[in-house]
Parts: structure tokens; C-alpha cells; sequence
């Protein structure tokens, strides 16, 4: 019967495997010029798909950004045990979310909307199903990086998992003043982060990253080099 770890394709002797596979998720979250603008240029189409109710225009918004790599960097972080990896991926994560709320509340100013109004908003629900649904599209996400060739079906996942929907919606929430729905939409986003990291988690728990930690540290400390 195949193991968990046999199934992700990650034995213990593809050491080289898993050297590329941390790489890519050190790099795809640097704190970079390219990095920030996607966050923003996300932002703002999901913000007019929000507002305009225009489902394709928030589905582009959710496939440009790039918010799944700095959550998995964090569960990378953790099973590692290396606060420095941690520390730096929740930075990010934080200022990326920072820029996003406050490029959406500018939207939701200039076009001077009545966020109450907006039919995908009134659908963000708490509940167990879609916190489920976190979890399983971080695992997917986890999964993905492992396999170079499965990382086309990234797209895909960043619209199963919603993020950068809520986070936008924080925005234009906050455009209007409105606190008590500001406090509830900040719960769905942040369940929805605490899915995929738990996801991100149980994938890599399996992967035996302490063999390649020394090469995790060092890719943060190359990238703090070139910052």
C-alpha cells in the first residue's frame, strides 16, 4: 500500500527535488517590485469586479495574485521550525495585505460605492464548508509546488481559494464605514488564510524539509542581500 509520502513523489533520496521546490516558493514570495504589483494590479481588478458584480473580472483578479506563495513560505517556515523564514513570510504577507486594502478603500473613495450593495460580498459566509474548502485548496496548493509540472493548475487554485475577494471587499468596506461588516469579511479572510496554512502543513509534514533547511536559510539570506 503507497504511503502519503509516496504518493507526493517526495522519498527521502530527491533531495535535489525538494532544494528546487523550496527555491520556488523563497523566490515567488521575495519581497520584490514585481511581487507588490501583482498584489496591486489584483487589487484593483477585483475591486471593479466587485463593484461592477462582474464574476470574470474578479476571477482575473484572483488568478494574478500572488498571495498563496508567501502562506505556504509561512507553513514552510513552521515545519522547519526557523522563526527568521517565518517571521519573513508573515512580513510580507502583512504588507502585501496592508497595499491591497489600502489600493481597494482608494477604489471604493474614487467611485463613491454603497459597498451593501455588492452581491459578492453579501455571499462571503463563515462556516465549516468553506473553511474545508481552505484546507483542501492548500493542500492542492502544497501539492503543486512539489511537482514542477502540476504548478499550471496554480491559476486554478488561487480562484477555489478565496482570498484576494475578501481582502479587496476590506477595502471598499472600509471606504464606507462600515466596522461591524469590516470585522466579520476580516474573519472569512483570515479562515480562509488559516486553511491553506494548515494545508500547506500536512503536505509539507510528510516532506522531511530538515534535510534541506540550511538551503531554506540560505535562499532568505541571498534574497536579504539583494533587498
Amino acid at each position: 500500500m503507497l504511503s502519503f509520502k509516496e504518493i507526493i513523489g517526495l522519498k527521502n533520496g530527491e533531495q535535489e527535488n525538494k532544494k528546487i521546490f523550496v527555491s520556488s516558493i523563497i523566490n515567488s514570495s521575495a519581497p520584490k517590485t514585481d511581487f507588490y504589483l501583482m498584489v496591486s494590479l489584483s487589487t484593483l481588478i477585483t475591486a471593479l469586479g466587485l463593484i461592477s458584480d462582474n464574476i470574470a473580472l474578479v476571477i482575473a483578479g484572483m488568478i494574478v495574485a500572488p498571495l498563496l506563495s508567501p502562506i505556504l513560505a509561512m507553513s514552510l517556515g513552521s515545519i522547519i521550525a526557523n522563526f527568521k523564514v517565518f517571521g519573513r513570510s508573515i512580513r510580507i504577507f502583512i504588507l502585501a495585505t496592508l497595499l491591497s486594502i489600502v489600493f481597494s478603500t482608494l477604489t471604493g473613495i474614487i467611485f463613491n460605492i454603497n459597498c451593501l450593495d455588492i452581491l459578492l460580498i453579501k455571499k462571503m459566509e463563515i462556516s465549516w464548508l468553506t473553511f474545508t474548502i481552505s484546507i483542501i485548496a492548500g493542500i492542492t496548493a502544497s501539492y503543486a509546488w512539489t511537482r514542477p509540472n502540476s504548478k499550471d493548475y496554480l491559476s486554478g487554485i488561487a480562484i477555489a481559494v478565496t482570498i484576494i475577494p475578501p481582502l479587496t471587499s476590506l477595502g471598499l468596506i472600509l471606504a464606507n464605514m462600515e466596522f461591524e461588516l469590516f470585522i466579520y469579511i476580516l474573519k472569512f479572510f483570515l479562515m480562509n488564510v488559516w486553511g491553506i496554512f494548515l494545508g500547506g502543513l500536512l503536505v509539507f509534514s510528510f516532506m522531511n524539509l530538515y534535510q534541506v533547511k540550511k538551503k531554506i536559510i540560505k535562499e532568505v539570506a541571498k534574497e536579504e542581500k539583494e533587498l
